[in-house]
């Protein structure tokens, strides 16, 4: 049986984004280890001494490396002192990653690719979109008489403004524009909510469903004619080449692509969600020493409203 087949079986209530996940850092972690792919039918490649190794690694690789070799055990159906081992130190590599967050310390990699605003580049980078390219055509072009690139440039504009404000995941490209299958958009009380109900902690935390901030909502009235007058295939997202819908792959893609053309950084959605956690603890330490200084006291998390 190939290792995929087992590995999807030992997982079946996974996600499909994360069986991709932990497919591709299984192979990373085997090439690591010397091999071109995790072979179908042998655990002696994962030894103590490779583990030993992989314990070595910055604290992200760390911890993204601990989880692979131990779902890939999970999927051989290993069991005994070595599947310990390896879970074992996905624990220890989970609280060293919350460590070196709780000290808000970077990683080499966030430190490169940093914003000098933090978060906040986000708006900036959207405000930027909107003026030099997405304000003319919404002024000028009708939904109806729109480009293929004309839309691109419109949802380009949107998918920024909508991480400038809610640091999803990569969900969004998932995202039908009427409210059916599992993720999808509708309409309230005059405000659009986004509901998500496959992710990849559904299990745990269950489907998110929550109304998009004021500029978002506002944004995605402008923007929805366009994808309706343009596509049929019933998403939000749309690739240029094709005016198929958009995967999860080439939206990301195209926010890091876009981010490091603007910005000169380029961010995926993780670091993106890094950059709003960030953001949040400060906001919360300035209220906390805020009330501190007014006699008040602490902020409990209860308190804290994020964007």
């Amino acid at each position: 049986m190939k290792f995929e087949t087992k590995l999807r079986r030992q997982c079946e209530r996974c996600t499909e984004s994360s069986i991709k996940t932990y497919i591709a850092n299984i192979k990373a972690l085997a090439k690591l280890a010397g091999l071109e792919g995790p072979p179908d039918n042998d655990d002696s490649w994962l030894t103590e001494a490779f583990l030993a190794q992989i314990k070595q690694e910055p604290g992200t690789r760390y911890k993204r490396f601990a989880i692979a070799g131990r779902k890939a055990l999970a999927a051989y159906g290993t069991k005994g002192a070595k599947l310990t081992q390896w879970a074992e130190a996905v624990v220890d590599a989970t609280l060293q990653y919350e460590e070196i967050r709780n000290q808000q310390k970077r990683s080499a990699r966030e430190v490169a690719n940093w914003p000098e605003d933090g978060y906040a580049s986000m708006q900036r980078l959207a405000r930027k979109l909107y003026d030099e390219q997405a304000q003319h055509i919404y002024e000028t072009v009708q939904p109806d008489y729109s480009t293929a690139t004309e839309l691109y440039m419109l949802q380009r504009h949107f998918v920024i403004l909508f991480y400038a404000w809610h640091a999803l995941r990569g969900d969004l490209a998932e995202a039908r524009i009427l409210p059916k299958g599992q993720n999808y958009i509708y309409e309230k009380d005059g405000r659009w909510n986004i509901h998500i109900g496959t992710h990849k902690t559904v299990k745990s935390h269950g489907a998110i469903d929550f109304a998009l901030a004021e500029p978002v909502s506002e944004g995605l009235d402008r923007f929805l004619p366009y994808v309706r007058a343009r596509t049929s295939h019933g998403f939000l997202l749309t690739t240029l080449r094709t005016q198929n819908r958009m995967n999860r792959r080439d939206m990301l893609k195209m926010i890091r692509n876009t981010t490091e053309e603007h910005l000169g950084k380029r961010l995926g959605v993780q670091m993106i969600r890094v950059l709003r956690v960030t953001e949040a603890a400060e906001e919360v330490n300035q209220t906390t020493e805020l009330r501190a200084q007014m006699g008040h006291g602490p902020l409990t998390q209860f308190q804290y409203v994020s964007k």
